[in-house]
């Protein structure tokens, strides 16, 4: 892992942050769910899932995830959130612990906004739409024109169309014009990620240190998550905290295999689960 001004590449996976930085902080860890299960459509796979649940149980660790806390419950096994110090879902906006949300950000979104994506759906020249497109937040709308309920075919086929039409960056450009005071971000390939100006990811971070005092907070992130909505987070972190970007279980069980030799204070390489070691 590297300090967060340098971030990771998949396939350049390097060794625990060296030097006095990190020194007198207790670690912290922050996964992003797209990091851990790319698929939407995916559940994480059993041997990774108990290899992660073991770490969680001996570190503090948080999930972060785009997707509403009910996506997350069908993705990720029951046993390893209970794992979890924490799940910030809803890009953040919601923090729920072992059995309840535990801080919830509200907003109350105008009808001007509703109307402007009430008429982007019914502009749209995508001949495929599938209702519900919009999944409502506590302070959060994603927008999926392919349909929030979708299938993984249907959002290939939308896919498709969106790269050969580009609608969605001039939805974005012009959402951004009349809505100054919200953000939109591309938080996937298919679908608009849609928040208050007033709320920015970098809270997370403030809500881990409230709960850990001298935290230096590790993430691991998925490229689209750094890049969209989470970057205000990226952005927050300071130089004794660490930054690594990936885009697969793979190479977080690489990046944890240091971590496992660290707490288990052996030299020698730790045994990953099958198939989940990435080129280096």
């Amino acid at each position: 892992m590297l300090p967060h001004s340098k971030i990771t590449s998949v396939g350049r996976v390097t060794g625990p942050l060296s030097g006095a930085e990190g020194e007198g902080k207790t670690d912290v860890f922050l996964f992003d769910l797209d990091a851990l299960v790319p698929s939407p459509f995916g559940r994480m796979d059993d041997e990774f899932a108990r290899y992660l649940t073991r770490f969680a149980e001996q570190r503090s660790c948080y999930l972060l995830s785009s997707s509403n806390y009910a996506d997350v419950m069908t993705r990720l096994p029951a046993y390893v959130r209970q794992a979890f110090a924490g799940v910030f879902a809803s890009a953040g906006t919601e923090l729920w612990g072992k059995h309840d949300v535990l801080v919830r950000h509200e907003h109350d979104f105008s009808d001007d906004l509703y109307e402007f994506l009430v008429k982007v759906v019914q502009t749209s020249a995508f001949p495929d739409k599938c209702s519900p497109v919009l999944d409502n937040g506590s302070a959060t709308i994603r927008m999926l024109l392919a349909g929030t309920r979708s299938t993984a075919n249907q959002r290939k086929t939308y896919l498709a169309w969106e790269r050969e039409h580009q609608e969605l960056p001039a939805i974005m450009k012009e959402f951004q014009v009349r809505f100054p005071d919200h953000r939109v971000y591309r938080d996937s390939d298919t679908s608009l990620l849609i928040m208050p100006a007033s709320f920015s990811t970098a809270l997370v971070r403030s809500h881990i240190l409230k709960r850990h005092k001298t935290a230096r907070l590790i993430s691991y992130l998925a490229p689209q998550s750094a890049a969209s909505y989470a970057a205000p987070l990226c952005e927050a972190l300071l130089n004794s905290d660490v930054l690594s970007e990936v885009s697969a279980p793979s190479d977080v069980s690489q990046l944890l295999s240091y971590e496992m030799r660290h707490l288990s204070g052996a030299e020698l390489p730790v045994t990953l689960p099958v198939g989940k070691m990435a080129e280096v």
